[in-house]
């Protein structure tokens, strides 16, 4: 992987950027299927996983939930997110990956009796996370396996007010009108979510991370704005 990075910055390239599923993204990255434990089931030590091609093979997968597991209900799942060790040991300073013995390997991919395609064997790691599922794109930009601008900012931020940047207080006061209540609830939880996780695995990107806090901070900014409107306008309301 290169030392040198581009910069992350907004483009003009929004379209279908909020369609796309980030953990089928992350997944094709390192060419292997998406996979799902069962509702409530165990997480295990090891999981096999259908590999589409057999270049860029993960190193494990991450069993990520951002509830401890004597909590989960009968309906939780926790995400399974595929990495590879040494992209995440260049691209974030927290240790989430126990030490391989020395002289180990990446795992191989291997042909199952009565399955068609290709299977690979990967220990799986047990994290828990302050929000779940922002790791998908955290892991896309962390691990340099994605530098689309317009990915990373319309998942944060409307297009509208990405249209605005840098300029924080033009694009909260857009926010604040653009979206209703709901809308700035959701990208609060998720906004706020990615900027825990960043401060909890600690991604050495610097430039992922002033957008993250740019964008949590205009969101912050947003809700501001609306909370002041709100109560404006009911102490301008007559009796």
């Amino acid at each position: 992987m290169s030392c040198s990075r581009p910069h992350l910055l907004p483009s003009k390239q929004y379209i279908s950027a909020e369609d796309c599923d980030l953990l089928d993204l992350l997944c094709s990255r390192f060419n292997v299927a998406k996979t799902t434990l069962e509702p409530a089931s165990e997480i295990p030590t090891t999981l096999d996983i259908r590999v589409k091609q057999d270049a860029h093979i993960p190193s494990h997968v991450i069993a990520v939930f951002d509830i401890p597991e004597s909590e989960w209900g009968s309906s939780y799942q926790p995400l399974l997110v595929p990495i590879r060790v040494d992209l995440f040991t260049r691209g974030f300073r927290s240790k989430i990956i126990p030490l391989s013995p020395p002289g180990s390997t990446f795992p191989v991919p291997y042909c199952a009796e009565n399955a068609e395609g290709q299977f690979v064997t990967l220990p799986v790691v047990p994290l828990l996370v302050p929000h779940a599922p922002s790791i998908p794109l955290l892991f896309l930009f962390g691990l340099g396996l994605e530098t689309r601008s317009h990915l990373l900012c319309c998942r944060l931020l409307p297009a509208e007010v990405i249209g605005e940047f840098p300029a924080p207080p033009t694009m909260a006061n857009i926010m604040a009108t653009l979206c209703n209540d709901e809308q700035l609830r959701e990208r609060s939880k998720f906004n706020q979510g990615l900027w825990k996780n960043i401060l909890s695995l600690g991604p050495r990107d610097p430039h992922f991370i002033e957008l993250a806090q740019t964008a949590w901070n205009v969101t912050v900014e947003a809700r501001r704005i609306r909370q002041r409107n709100t109560a404006s306008h009911i102490t301008s309301v007559p009796n």
